[in-house]
């Protein structure tokens, strides 16, 4: 009786609904970047809907061949699902932070990432390097008429929300200073009667400082 049961479990498993491979490109990089009119459409898109959801999250998983140890030490990549008058447009940019540039124009990894992934050298090169790699590649929102990527440990990255092209570090007009890192999950605040919606976030840094609170 268990030699059955067993054969027609292991029948049931071989016509799975999905594909392993398919699943298992989750895992490889995304060096691409598209821009291009969906045509393969389900169904209808509504005429009347009009607007653009952003997604981020780790594009690259190695870094020239070298595979990183965790996906969130990931560089960020946005991509932008765009519609209007019943047609759905795609675009995906990777963000141009100064760590992606430096180690795009090195065309080797440069930094070690805070969840476990080591440069290239001896475990001395990695221990006392210090610097810490703003990926990216947690989370993006649209405030105050910026698209901001968002990072746990350092500033936001601004984005032009048309083109995705990444504009710089922000400062949401000199709030963040240099040692102000800005946490990735905000909160908003609406607001009442008496005072206009805020955006609340903390930022927690190394050591026995206290967190701070920012709102905007």
């Amino acid at each position: 009786m268990q030699t059955i049961l067993s054969q027609q479990n292991t029948s049931s498993c071989e016509s799975k609904p999905y594909k392993l491979e398919d699943w298992q490109r989750a895992n490889c990089s995304l060096n691409q970047e598209y821009d291009y009119w969906i045509e393969d459409v389900e169904g209808e898109i509504p005429t009347n809907l009009n607007g653009t959801l952003f997604r981020n999250g780790p594009g690259l998983l190695d870094i020239f061949g070298r595979e990183i140890h965790h996906p969130f030490d990931g560089d960020g990549m946005i991509c932008a699902v765009s519609f209007s008058n019943g047609r759905a447009h795609f675009r995906n940019r990777f963000v141009r932070t100064e760590g992606y540039c430096a180690e795009q124009k090195a065309g080797r990894m440069l930094y070690r990432g805070v969840f476990g992934t080591e440069k290239p050298g001896s475990w001395l090169a990695n221990a006392f390097d210090l610097r810490k790699k703003n990926v990216a590649n947690t989370n993006i929102i649209y405030w105050g008429e910026k698209l901001l990527a968002l990072w746990e440990a350092s500033h936001p990255y601004r984005l032009d929300p048309n083109t995705l092209e990444t504009l710089g570090i922000e400062t949401l007009d000199g709030v963040l200073h240099k040692d102000s890192p800005f946490a990735a999950h905000p909160m908003i605040d609406p607001g009442d009667e008496t005072r206009e919606p805020r955006l609340v976030t903390f930022a927690i840094k190394p050591g026995p400082s206290q967190p701070s609170l920012f709102m905007s």
